[in-house]
Protein backbone atom coordinates (compact mmCIF):
# COMPACT_ATOMS: atom_id res chain seq x y z
CA UNK A 1 0.00 0.00 0.00
CA UNK A 2 2.62 2.33 0.85
CA UNK A 3 4.07 2.34 -3.12
CA UNK A 4 0.49 3.16 -4.11
CA UNK A 5 0.67 6.12 -1.76
CA UNK A 6 4.00 6.60 -3.35
CA UNK A 7 2.83 6.90 -6.30
CA UNK A 8 0.03 9.15 -5.63
CA UNK A 9 1.94 11.34 -3.52
CA UNK A 10 4.72 11.71 -6.70
CA UNK A 11 1.84 12.13 -9.49
CA UNK A 12 0.12 14.57 -7.06
CA UNK A 13 3.27 16.52 -6.72
CA UNK A 14 3.49 16.80 -10.48
CA UNK A 15 0.15 18.17 -10.78
CA UNK A 16 1.42 21.02 -8.33
CA UNK A 17 4.34 21.48 -10.21
CA UNK A 18 2.27 21.41 -13.65
CA UNK A 19 0.00 24.43 -11.83
CA UNK A 20 2.54 26.14 -10.61
CA UNK A 21 4.43 26.98 -13.51
CA UNK A 22 1.04 27.55 -15.61
CA UNK A 23 0.55 30.18 -12.92
CA UNK A 24 4.07 31.48 -14.12
CA UNK A 25 3.50 31.58 -17.58
CA UNK A 26 0.37 33.08 -17.79
CA UNK A 27 1.55 35.88 -14.91
CA UNK A 28 4.26 36.01 -17.70
CA UNK A 29 1.97 36.56 -20.38
CA UNK A 30 0.14 38.99 -18.30
CA UNK A 31 3.01 40.79 -17.63
CA UNK A 32 4.14 41.37 -21.50
CA UNK A 33 0.60 41.94 -22.56
CA UNK A 34 0.67 44.99 -20.08
CA UNK A 35 4.00 46.18 -21.35
CA UNK A 36 3.08 45.93 -25.07
CA UNK A 37 -0.14 47.88 -24.12
CA UNK A 38 2.25 50.50 -22.72
CA UNK A 39 4.41 50.82 -25.19
CA UNK A 40 1.48 51.03 -27.94
CA UNK A 41 -0.20 54.06 -25.69
CA UNK A 42 3.40 55.69 -25.63
CA UNK A 43 3.84 55.52 -29.27
CA UNK A 44 0.47 56.54 -30.14
CA UNK A 45 0.70 59.89 -28.00
CA UNK A 46 3.84 60.23 -29.42
CA UNK A 47 2.69 60.30 -32.63
CA UNK A 48 0.15 62.44 -32.05
CA UNK A 49 2.17 65.37 -30.55
CA UNK A 50 4.44 64.68 -33.49
CA UNK A 51 0.92 65.04 -35.67
CA UNK A 52 0.50 68.84 -33.76
CA UNK A 53 4.26 69.84 -33.94
CA UNK A 54 4.40 69.46 -38.19
CA UNK A 55 0.91 71.20 -38.05
CA UNK A 56 2.23 74.15 -35.77
CA UNK A 57 5.35 73.96 -38.05
CA UNK A 58 3.09 73.76 -41.13
CA UNK A 59 1.17 76.85 -39.73
CA UNK A 60 4.48 78.84 -39.31
CA UNK A 61 6.16 77.96 -42.18
CA UNK A 62 2.60 79.48 -44.41
CA UNK A 63 2.41 82.65 -42.07
CA UNK A 64 6.39 83.09 -43.21
CA UNK A 65 7.44 83.21 -39.25
CA UNK A 66 9.75 80.47 -40.28
CA UNK A 67 12.08 79.90 -42.75
CA UNK A 68 14.07 77.09 -43.39
CA UNK A 69 14.23 74.91 -46.86
CA UNK A 70 13.22 71.72 -46.62
CA UNK A 71 10.19 73.26 -44.17
CA UNK A 72 9.36 75.53 -46.71
CA UNK A 73 9.61 72.75 -49.69
CA UNK A 74 7.53 70.12 -47.75
CA UNK A 75 4.91 72.71 -46.60
CA UNK A 76 4.73 73.59 -50.65
CA UNK A 77 4.00 69.69 -51.19
CA UNK A 78 1.21 70.23 -48.39
CA UNK A 79 -0.35 72.71 -49.70
CA UNK A 80 -0.75 71.26 -53.15
CA UNK A 81 -3.15 68.97 -50.99
CA UNK A 82 -4.87 71.45 -49.18
CA UNK A 83 -5.54 72.86 -52.57
CA UNK A 84 -7.14 69.53 -53.87
CA UNK A 85 -8.80 68.55 -50.34
CA UNK A 86 -10.24 72.59 -50.44
CA UNK A 87 -12.03 72.42 -54.25
CA UNK A 88 -12.96 68.31 -53.93
CA UNK A 89 -14.86 69.62 -50.61
CA UNK A 90 -16.20 72.34 -52.55
CA UNK A 91 -17.33 70.24 -55.57
CA UNK A 92 -19.23 68.10 -53.27
CA UNK A 93 -20.84 70.70 -51.23
CA UNK A 94 -21.77 72.23 -54.40
CA UNK A 95 -22.89 68.23 -55.44
CA UNK A 96 -25.52 68.53 -52.08
CA UNK A 97 -26.67 71.89 -52.34
CA UNK A 98 -27.68 71.12 -56.07
CA UNK A 99 -29.37 67.29 -55.42
CA UNK A 100 -30.61 69.13 -52.21
CA UNK A 101 -32.03 72.49 -53.74
CA UNK A 102 -34.42 69.88 -56.64
CA UNK A 103 -37.59 72.11 -57.38
CA UNK A 104 -40.91 70.15 -57.17
CA UNK A 105 -43.89 70.20 -59.98
CA UNK A 106 -46.70 71.20 -59.42
CA UNK A 107 -47.43 67.43 -59.60
CA UNK A 108 -45.46 67.12 -56.76
CA UNK A 109 -42.41 65.13 -58.51
CA UNK A 110 -38.40 66.86 -57.78
CA UNK A 111 -37.06 67.72 -60.85
CA UNK A 112 -33.74 69.55 -61.12
CA UNK A 113 -32.92 72.86 -62.69
CA UNK A 114 -31.27 70.88 -65.77
CA UNK A 115 -34.75 69.63 -66.32
CA UNK A 116 -36.77 71.13 -68.77
CA UNK A 117 -40.24 68.92 -68.65
CA UNK A 118 -41.36 66.65 -65.60
CA UNK A 119 -40.19 63.22 -65.97
CA UNK A 120 -43.55 62.26 -63.98
CA UNK A 121 -45.97 64.92 -65.65
CA UNK A 122 -44.59 65.99 -68.72
CA UNK A 123 -45.33 69.67 -67.67
CA UNK A 124 -42.84 72.62 -68.67
CA UNK A 125 -40.36 73.01 -65.55
CA UNK A 126 -40.66 76.91 -64.49
CA UNK A 127 -36.76 77.72 -64.07
CA UNK A 128 -35.31 79.72 -61.54
CA UNK A 129 -33.09 82.79 -62.15
CA UNK A 130 -29.44 82.33 -62.35
CA UNK A 131 -27.71 83.48 -59.60
CA UNK A 132 -25.50 86.89 -59.93
CA UNK A 133 -22.23 86.40 -60.43
CA UNK A 134 -19.32 87.54 -58.52
CA UNK A 135 -16.42 89.69 -59.33
CA UNK A 136 -13.37 86.98 -58.80
CA UNK A 137 -9.74 87.07 -58.06
CA UNK A 138 -6.78 84.55 -57.53
CA UNK A 139 -5.58 84.15 -53.89
CA UNK A 140 -1.81 85.64 -53.93
CA UNK A 141 -0.72 82.48 -51.40
CA UNK A 142 -2.49 79.28 -53.20
CA UNK A 143 -4.30 80.96 -56.38
CA UNK A 144 -7.56 79.66 -55.98
CA UNK A 145 -10.49 81.96 -56.62
CA UNK A 146 -11.42 84.25 -54.15
CA UNK A 147 -14.89 86.57 -54.03
CA UNK A 148 -12.73 89.98 -54.63
CA UNK A 149 -14.51 91.33 -51.29
CA UNK A 150 -13.00 88.50 -49.65
CA UNK A 151 -10.43 89.34 -46.95
CA UNK A 152 -9.25 86.03 -46.16
CA UNK A 153 -9.12 82.99 -48.57
CA UNK A 154 -11.46 80.41 -48.14
CA UNK A 155 -8.57 77.67 -49.25
CA UNK A 156 -5.96 78.34 -47.75
CA UNK A 157 -6.40 81.65 -44.69
CA UNK A 158 -4.11 83.77 -46.44
CA UNK A 159 -5.22 87.59 -45.74
CA UNK A 160 -6.32 89.15 -49.32
CA UNK A 161 -6.21 92.68 -50.18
Amino acid sequence: MSDLQTKIGGGLSKLQDGLQQGKNKLQTAQEVSQLKKTASDAATNRSKIINQLGELAYRLVRKGEVQHSELNEQAQRVQQYDLELYQANKALEMQLRKESSGQACECGATVSDEDSFCGSCGSKVQTSEAPTSVPIRSCSLCQEDVPQAALFCGCCGAKNG
